[in-house]
């Protein structure tokens, strides 16, 4: 009987403990359920944040450029350089001389995007868009035809000037 009994108390302590150990599983399995969410949208705003102040950082310092270049445009020799540079302008009393190298002496990557536009065949309004266009781009390319001759080696030669049209008509007389 007392081996009985004591069968009997085991299997009672074995059923118990079996009860606590799952009790105690559900527990920890709610608990970790309960947590995931937060947890889980914790991590993501926080990658959240550090990608916003990498595109905070980035943005800073387009403005920073983009206020150098606005500080740029505001000084008119600034302005009268570009102007000169990319649209060819010439001031009035200056004399505009082109440069022709011989064939043996050209830069042998190629032309300067200014050559290229300078000897493309499109009006002055084309080049202009080129220079200012988001994504740069040159001319279309000149159709596969012989190479221009090379200039004979020489002074340079001074570029044609504008010859005046006809005066403008005088204004008409008063009173009539």
């Amino acid at each position: 009987m007392i081996a009985a009994s004591l069968e009997q108390q085991s299997e009672d302590r074995l059923g118990f403990t079996a009860r606590r150990a799952a009790i105690l599983a559900a527990v920890i399995c709610v608990l970790t359920l309960t947590i995931a969410g937060p947890v889980r949208t914790y991590f993501g705003q926080r990658t959240e944040m550090k990608q916003l102040a990498a595109s905070e950082a980035s943005l800073r310092s387009q403005i920073a450029e983009l206020e150098s270049q606005k500080a740029k445009l505001a000084d008119p020799v600034y302005i009268a350089a570009q102007a000169r540079e990319r649209l060819g302008f010439v001031k009035p009393g200056d004399i505009p001389y082109q440069v022709q190298l011989p064939a043996s002496q050209q830069n042998p990557t190629g032309r300067s995007p200014q050559e290229k536009s300078a000897r493309s065949n499109d009006p002055w309004y084309t080049a202009l868009w080129h220079t200012i266009a988001d994504t740069p781009h040159g001319p279309p390319a000149p159709p596969a035809s012989e190479p221009e001759p090379a200039a004979p080696p020489g002074p340079p030669r001074p570029l044609p000037t504008p010859q005046p049209g006809p005066p403008p008509p005088p204004p008409p007389a008063p009173g009539g």
